[in-house]
């Protein structure tokens, strides 16, 4: 196959189909905690849902295909009333060719490079309409049919393989695939370029540029990455030494390894050692003390440094000045800052060894960041499972309330009304991609959000009028009253119809596993309310 590796020719894999079968299910559909035990491909042919494959949450879609490796543990939710999907079982026979004679074992390993999770395929369509066809052939199985129907599977695996695509969308390069694990068998020996060259059969330079195309950076940086990746593993080991991982991951001696590792991941590994046990503090206006809170985690001390252009200057100075001192006081062993706090990293960094965290539109970077940082994976893991299926039970619950209906989000400040937008944010992923409700047409598409002064603000052409109060000050209540005056609110489907409610700050709670669960509970009290009492918003006319 394209996937084979010419430098461990003498053995080889041999996948053979076990069995098919295409399952249909109703609504409220679910899959909990099942194991499996060979080999597996799974294709969505209907309906959508939410799919974990060891506690990694996956969109699952029509069109979806997904690789299952033995071992993998699966959970599942459908959103749509019916799903169907095919799933194929493969049993894998190695042949090694020992003196001269070729034994055959049998092995519960994917007989691909492949790891478990989406499957990218460029024609799509070619490759439903393969594994359709391969279904039938199973079918209708006759004895005489034994090598054609393997056959078939040899050709689906040649072409997903020839045709996999990369998480940006190019192509795999199964030669470029070769020199990657080629660096994962021998990442404790010295590795040089034109050896990784050679194995991809191209020239240094051409290796180079193919590479950082298709992996975002450079073979070197990848070979690092992964070096470090697993020295992470090995340094949770409780008799792990220092100088036998560095040696072990392929670095000359430790004091170099620990210069890469922290380069890395912003923390020594002699830290990184005793994670689970670090008295840690924020520095954010992302949330990540409540990150850590989900995370079972109590900061000694919180940090929110950024200026707000709002309000008094000289009381914002003596405010940072307290919490500075009060993060001295604390003692924290490490200090995890978001990228709004990095003009404070020296004065954070002469407290305790500070870590800024680079800008992300996803909140889960953020999340399983900071829990690597602190030893608790699996906690941030398990919380992006179970937010997952709580959204799509949310979701569920309130199509029959929002249905097709319009959504605005408003904020109201001393000086301005903010139009929240569409661009990446994920907030705006939450409502209109997780939960498929429908921002309004006035609703940017591209900003993150929009100021208006309170008597120019645009037509509030609004099913549904969500508004967060920034401050109580009698200036925001002064900005509010002047807005209400204008006509755009006065004939706003929202206002008319008493569908405008007061909600918290769904811009800072939607970085949290907590606060994104905060703002599927708010949007279930308004759909209930507004079911309860109709035409009564929280606010009202």
């Amino acid at each position: 196959m394209t996937e084979q590796f010419p430098f461990i020719a003498e053995t080889s894999s041999l996948p053979l189909l076990s069995s098919m079968c295409r399952v249909r299910r109703g609504e409220n559909f679910r899959v909990q905690g099942k194991t499996v035990s060979r080999p597996m491909l799974c294709l969505i042919l209907q309906g959508d849902g939410v799919l974990v494959l060891n506690d990694t949450v996956y969109t699952a879609q029509a069109g979806s295909l997904f690789v299952l490796k033995s071992g993998t543990t699966i959970e599942a939710a459908a959103r749509s009333n019916v799903t169907e999907f095919i799933l194929l079982s493969m049993d894998t026979v190695e042949l090694q060719q020992v003196r001269g004679e070729w034994k055959m074992t049998s092995s519960p390993a994917f007989p691909l490079d492949w790891q478990t999770g989406r499957l990218l395929v460029r024609h799509e369509q070619q490759a439903v309409s393969r594994l359709g066809q391969l279904y039938e052939t199973y079918r209708g199985l006759q004895p005489d049919h034994f090598i054609s129907i393997h056959s078939q599977l040899h050709e689906l695996l040649q072409f997903l393989s020839e045709n996999r695509l990369e998480a940006n969308h190019e192509k795999v390069d199964p030669a470029l695939e070769r020199s990657i694990m080629y660096m994962r068998r021998y990442m404790s020996e010295g590795i040089s370029m034109d050896q990784l060259a050679k194995i991809a059969g191209l020239t240094p330079s051409s290796y180079s540029r193919s590479f950082k195309k298709a992996k975002g950076m450079s073979p070197t940086d990848y070979l690092n990455r992964l070096r470090i990746d697993e020295a992470k593993k090995q340094l949770t080991e409780e008799s792990c030494v220092l100088k036998d991982v560095a040696i072990s991951v392929g670095y000359g001696n430790e004091y170099y390894f620990s210069r890469k590792f922290k380069q890395t991941l912003g923390i020594a590994p002699s830290v990184y050692m005793k994670r689970d046990q670090l008295r840690v503090a924020t520095a954010s206006i992302m949330g990540f003390h409540e990150n850590l809170a989900s995370l079972g985690l109590r900061p000694v001390a919180v940090l929110e440094g950024v200026l707000d252009r709002e309000s008094d200057d000289y009381e914002q100075e003596r405010r940072l000045t307290r919490q500075f001192d009060q993060l001295r006081q604390a003692k924290p062993d490490l200090i995890i800052g978001d990228f709004y706090h990095k003009p404070y990293y020296d004065r954070l960094k002469s407290i305790a060894p500070t870590i800024i965290l680079e800008s992300t539109d996803d909140w889960k970077e953020n999340h399983i960041r900071i829990a690597e940082l602190v030893g608790r994976e699996k906690q941030a893991l398990l919380n992006v499972k179970e937010l997952a299926f709580r959204k799509l039970e949310a979701g569920l619950n309130l199509q029959p309330y929002f249905g097709q209906k319009r959504l605005a989000l408003m904020e109201i400040t001393n000086q301005f009304i903010r139009l929240q937008g569409n661009g990446e944010h994920p907030l705006n992923h939450l409502l209109y991609a997780e939960l498929e409700l429908h921002p309004a047409q006035l609703v940017s598409p591209e900003s993150s959000r929009n100021e208006y002064v309170a008597d120019n603000i645009p037509v509030l052409d609004t099913d549904y009028l969500l508004i967060h109060r920034a401050s109580l000050q009698p200036a925001s209540e002064k900005v509010f009253r002047r807005m209400k005056q204008t006509a755009s609110w006065n004939r706003s489907p929202a206002v008319l119809h008493g569908n405008v409610h007061d909600i918290s700050n769904w811009q800072r709670l939607c970085w949290t596993p907590g606060g994104q669960l905060q703002i599927l509970n708010e949007l279930e009290q308004i759909a209930q309310q507004s079911v309860v009492f109709p035409q009564a918003g929280l606010i009202g006319h």
